[in-house]
């Protein structure tokens, strides 16, 4: 229920602002990238993970504002604390809305956009072969560098740096707090309308 409200208030955002101004633009993107640089313990159980993900952008002049989700799933394996031989298969699967506003500039047919945002996660972990699930969900900031090349009036490739350290509101044995985010480079392709 949650999900469904925090989509409908995204795509409200994006509906209202684009109407509310002249000359706006309206695009779509998707990519894929890695999640790099996380908080160790979570590096040490999963490595690096791929999302993919989907985006709807407006804006106008050099403001840009984005609506998306995001969806990552990966596979890891929980080791004992006190050396013994057990060790645990984990599935994690995190699905995000992130939001964003971003200042871009355009140098000829190179774009270059900086901004941040709030993005809202649900995650799940699941202990294969135990009965022990460990889920929520939490909004998280992040800070974001975007750039990219224009092939034609309607289609870019673009690159994304983000800092987007999800965290989770709870702790473990290793840690205080666990964020399952990081240093996020992604790849794709985009779409205006």
């Amino acid at each position: 229920m949650v999900m469904k409200k925090t989509t409908l208030l995204a795509v409200v955002c994006l509906i209202l602002g684009a109407d509310s101004l002249t000359g706006t633009d309206w695009g779509f993107s998707a990519g894929a990238g890695m999640c790099l640089l996380r908080q160790k313990e979570v590096q040490d159980v999963y490595g690096i993970g791929f999302p993919i993900g989907i985006q709807a952008w407006t804006g106008w002049k050099n403001v840009r504002i984005s609506a998306g989700l995001e969806y990552l799933s990966e596979s890891g394996r929980a080791l004992p604390l006190e050396g013994g031989q057990d060790d645990f298969p984990l599935r994690l699967t995190v699905t995000s809305i992130p939001v964003a506003v971003y200042y871009q500039t355009w140098i000829r047919d190179i774009f270059l956009a900086a901004g941040g945002g709030v993005s809202y996660s649900w995650y799940k972990e699941k202990w294969e072969g135990l009965d022990i699930v460990v889920k929520g969900q939490k909004w998280g900031p992040f800070l974001a560098l975007l750039g990219g090349y224009r092939l034609n009036p309607r289609w870019s490739v673009f690159g994304n740096i983000r800092y987007d350290p999800m965290p989770t509101g709870k702790s473990s044995l290793l840690v205080q707090e666990v964020k399952l985010g990081g240093l996020k480079i992604s790849a794709g392709v985009m779409f205006t309308l």
